[in-house]
């Protein structure tokens, strides 16, 4: 039975295997060029090193190449001797198997390869000979020297270059892994991406013994995942940040409030992160990100006021800085009393929310927002009140702005004792709009469900004084000429200024509904 026709097998497998028989092939085809050529394994040597590591390499596959084929004698040549000429013996046995070879996986930084294990030879020189032909994968074949010598390798097309112990990346190699990562553009020694890098965030790569710098915008280096395994992939080094001086760069444009910008955000990136970052273990984004988290926290024990927002420099102007943050008058003031008391620079991305900004400090400088826009004693409850979990700053802003706003409006509206049912009503509807607006005084008003009709004439006037017209069918005639004629007096009350004011405007409506009562105060 055909294998893609059993029962269960899953279909991606049959595909993977059919994948597998083409990398097979492959293998096969190189293995028989090997046998007629051994120096495609072997580097090109760009510096005199004194006592070429190859040499005895050389005559070793020499010798094994006298003996292509006899699989006898190669099967022997690979669990013996130097190890990349057991990987070669181990390679071109491979053009005699008549079997098909069963393929290992090996896993690093730069992707995921295939091979052929075989003999007693370490995978990384049966990776880099099995794929001679990849500048990325055959650099593997060295990599022992590199480290036991102190050696470099540079591979890119169809060079393979060995320049000893000294750092010199030949000039095409630098063009090439420049323009691999997105820097074509080429200007005295910098390599940069299209996007005038300089003027915006982002990543340069001092390459050293190359004597070039490469710079990527952020735009660019979020399309590839980790730019210096990119720039390095062709690259055997002892220390790949012995080659590259990597630093990330937040340039400020200046709006206003001088040059207490200048070079704040220029921090070199630590080496911890740096380690990560050349291992694979982190790519652009988390370097980016966590570089940028120490910087702010560094820049926190400076001892200036600077304010800035995304690429934007306030100096230490922190009313044009809150102004580009929010029209809203209210959240002004609480931004201006929180970063009154912040002697350090305060840094935000260019997306963060003034909620965001008040949160971060929240708990040391919360008080100074709430008191810049209420009396100190409801500052002190809302602060003690606040919390992380069901509550946001700007609420408790808001929360202790409406109870102070509350406050005003009743300490403008006098209180008085034993009111009749009429001042009773028309004191209830006064005070629910002055506190709670329209909504509050017709909730007052619904609720009324006396048939007198002096005071549904009260209520009537009310609903008129509002602008509420689609209710007055509830009421009879007289009622609706009679709420008509008080409708002026009630709107009055519902307009009064203070105490006084409210006191007439009272007065007069209750005399014009026909109440004699003498109205007391409290």
């Amino acid at each position: 039975m055909p294998l893609s026709k059993r029962k269960g097998l899953p279909r991606l497998r049959v595909k993977a295997r059919i994948a597998s028989k083409v990398r097979e092939k492959d293998l096969i085809e190189k293995a028989k060029l090997l046998m007629d050529d051994y120096e495609l394994i072997l580097p090109d040597c760009a510096e005199d090193c004194g006592s070429c590591p190859f040499k005895k390499t050389r005559a070793r596959l020499e010798k094994i190449s006298k003996y292509k084929d006899n699989p006898d004698k190669l099967a022997k040549f690979a669990k013996r001797g130097d190890k990349l000429a057991r990987a070669y013996a181990a390679t071109i046995a491979l053009a005699h198997e008549q079997k098909t070879p069963y393929l290992a996986t090996a896993t690093y930084p730069g992707g995921t390869i295939t091979y052929v294990l075989r003999g007693k030879t370490p995978k990384e020189k049966l990776i880099g000979v099995q794929n001679f032909d990849s500048p990325k994968w055959r650099v593997l074949s060295v990599a022992d020297l590199v480290q036991k010598k102190g050696l470099h390798f540079y591979s890119y097309e169809d060079s393979f270059v060995c320049t000893g112990r000294y750092s010199r990346p030949p000039e095409e190699y630098v063009k090439m892994a420049a323009e691999g990562v997105g820097a074509g553009r080429s200007e005295g020694n910098v390599f940069s991406c299209p996007h005038n890098p300089s003027e915006t965030d982002h990543m340069v790569f001092d390459w050293v013994s190359a004597g070039k710098k490469i710079a990527i915008c952020d735009q660019c280096s979020a399309k590839l995942k980790n730019t210096l395994s990119k720039l390095s992939e062709g690259m055997a080094v002892p220390n790949v940040l012995s080659e590259f001086e990597i630093s990330v760069k937040r340039p400020l444009k200046t709006s206003s409030g001088g040059d207490k910008c200048k070079d704040l955000l220029d921090r070199p990136v630590d080496k911890e992160l740096l380690t990560k970052y050349s291992r694979g273990e982190i790519g652009n984004r988390e370097l980016i990100d966590k570089h940028m988290q120490v910087v702010r926290e560094s820049i926190e024990e400076l001892d200036k006021k600077a304010f800035a927002k995304g690429d934007r420099c306030y100096g230490d102007d922190a009313e044009a800085f809150v102004n580009d943050l929010t029209e809203d008058e209210l959240e002004r003031k609480a931004l201006l009393g929180l970063l009154s008391r912040i002697g350090h620079p305060v840094v935000i991305d260019q997306s963060d929310s003034v909620n965001k900004l008040l949160s971060k400090y929240w708990p040391a400088h919360g008080m100074d927002a709430l008191k810049a826009i209420v009396p100190e004693e409801v500052a002190e409850k809302h602060f003690k009140d606040y919390d992380e979990e069901s509550k946001s700053p700007l609420k408790a802003i808001r929360q202790a702005a409406k109870e102070v706003e509350h406050q005003t409006v009743v300490s403008r509206i006098p209180r008085y004792k034993k009111l009749s049912q009429y001042g009773d009503l028309a004191d209830r509807v006064a005070r629910a709009y002055k506190t709670s607006g329209s909504a509050g005084a017709v909730s007052v008003l619904d609720a009324e469900k006396s048939s007198d009709h002096r005071t549904r004439s009260i209520v009537h006037a009310f609903y008129l004084s509002l602008g509420i017209t689609t209710k007055s069918w509830k009421f009879t005639d007289e009622e609706k000429e009679y709420g008509k004629h008080l409708q002026t007096f009630a709107r009055k009350l519902l307009d009064s200024a203070d105490q006084d004011q409210y006191h007439s405007a009272f007065s007069d409506l209750l005399t014009q509904a026909g109440s004699t009562e003498e109205l007391r105060r409290a």
